[in-house]
């Protein structure tokens, strides 16, 4: 099994969505990465630090996979043990810092320069580099919990906090704390009814949310009493966090392979990832106008889903990466509404089993719009074929739409 094979498997009995617990999977490994390896050095380098929010109603399964996540980074194993012969002592230092739930931005500033220095080195050439960071992480079950009223200015501060930019607190009696080489990662829940509370109490702005990839999940997968954890299941999280321990260990610069550049270049000079895309929201436009670099994020996390030993992205993992953006985007809009259920993903399914029948003879645009007449609108039914050619589960040739896979794919089989 591959470690998210692993982690769905651990999870199996978890009601939440399958969506949010991929999405945990990733944010959990951006954790461990930190700010020890990076993209584009020499230009506008990035760090594979993400802003996850998990929305939906509440009991949808949210908090749930924010807890697993936290439990994961916490385990007693990811540490760092050190004998302070001064007081005698043995101190503790966990690998992946995380903060607090309720916290203001002065207390957070001083968690941060107190408790998160981190020191690594890495490879250049032949010479070896000594560094250091200042990286934590947010499990944040509620988001309103951290982004009160009386707390406005830390958005602002989240946003540089994306960017990975260096950051300076000028406090009231202790003059001003500089923050350089920050890195930090969030994976929060919320609902709907917060994000349009705090659009129009000006908590949020679309500078944020831009930098935010929201994860919607109308309700739970299923309803299931839940029984225990076997021992298999024991078995796939030893394995996964002595994973998260080799990650802590890596560092250096990543690059993408020669096919992977030409891939990148072509979908982002072309305009695919501003244009043709699978969610036509007026309300996504923040996020599409900042997706290549989600993109290149979440291709750097994937990369190292598994190993540990190539610092080369190769285009599969971009592709792959592209295709989970685009099952993700097609409900993102519901993040901003107060109720709904994404219909588009269910009658997606039933237009690309359509296709599938029709095996080697394809089938006309006409045609479809014909079929499905009842239940989509032109404009829903050009959304649908656009989404099913990102995933690559059909492609367009000769005026004729034909299958490319077996079976619609389900949420489990887009990576």
């Amino acid at each position: 099994m591959t470690n998210i094979e692993k982690w769905r498997h651990f999870l199996k009995d978890l009601e939440s969505p399958d969506l949010f617990i991929d999405w945990g999977f990733y944010s959990m490994l951006s954790t461990a990465l930190q700010r020890r390896v990076w993209l584009f050095p020499d230009t506008f380098t990035l760090y594979p630090n993400l802003f996850t929010l998990l929305v939906g109603p509440p009991a949808a399964g949210k908090s749930r996979v924010i807890s697993q996540v936290s439990e994961f980074i916490k385990e007693p194993s990811l540490v760092e043990r050190k004998i302070n012969k001064k007081k005698n002592k043995v101190e503790v230092k966990p690998y992946f810092p995380l903060s607090a739930d309720t916290i203001t931005q002065e207390a957070l500033v001083r968690f941060i320069v107190r408790d998160c220095a981190r020191e690594f080195y890495y490879m250049e050439g032949k010479e070896k580099i000594h560094a250091s960071h200042f990286s934590v992480g947010f499990m944040v079950e509620e988001l309103g919990v951290l982004l009160r009223k009386n707390t406005d200015n830390i958005v602002n501060m989240f946003n540089q906090f994306y960017d990975s930019r260096d950051y300076s607190y000028k406090t009231k009696h202790q003059g001003t704390d500089v923050i350089k080489n920050i890195c930090v990662n969030i994976l929060g829940g919320t609902t709907p009814n917060f994000i349009r509370q705090a659009f129009s109490d000006q908590i949020i702005s679309q500078g944020f949310t831009s930098r935010v990839i929201m994860v919607y999940g109308h309700a739970p997968r299923f309803l299931r009493q839940f029984p225990g954890v076997n021992e298999q299941q024991k078995s796939c999280k030893k394995e996964i966090v002595a994973h998260l321990k080799k990650l802590a260990t890596l560092a250096g610069p990543l690059t993408l392979s020669e096919e992977a550049m030409d891939f990148h270049k072509e979908i982002y000079e072309s305009g695919q990832l501003t244009q043709n895309t699978v969610n036509k929201d007026y309300r996504l436009e923040t996020y599409y106008g900042r997706k290549n670099v989600h993109l290149l994020k979440l291709s750097m996390i994937m990369h190292f889903a598994d190993q540990t030993d190539s610092m080369v992205i190769q285009k599969q993992t971009v592709e792959r990466a592209m295709r989970f953006l685009a099952h993700t985007e097609i409900s993102m809009h519901e993040a901003y509404t107060t109720s709904g259920r994404n219909v588009l993903a269910e009658i997606q399914r039933r237009v690309c089993q359509y296709i599938i029948d029709q095996k080697v003879d394809g089938v006309s645009h006409k045609k479809l719009l014909l079929v499905f007449i009842d239940d989509l609108s032109a404009e829903e039914l050009r959304t649908c074929l656009e989404f099913l050619m990102t995933t690559e589960q059909i492609r367009f040739e000769g005026n004729l739409y034909f299958a490319l896979v077996d079976k619609p794919a389900n949420s489990t089989e887009y990576l």
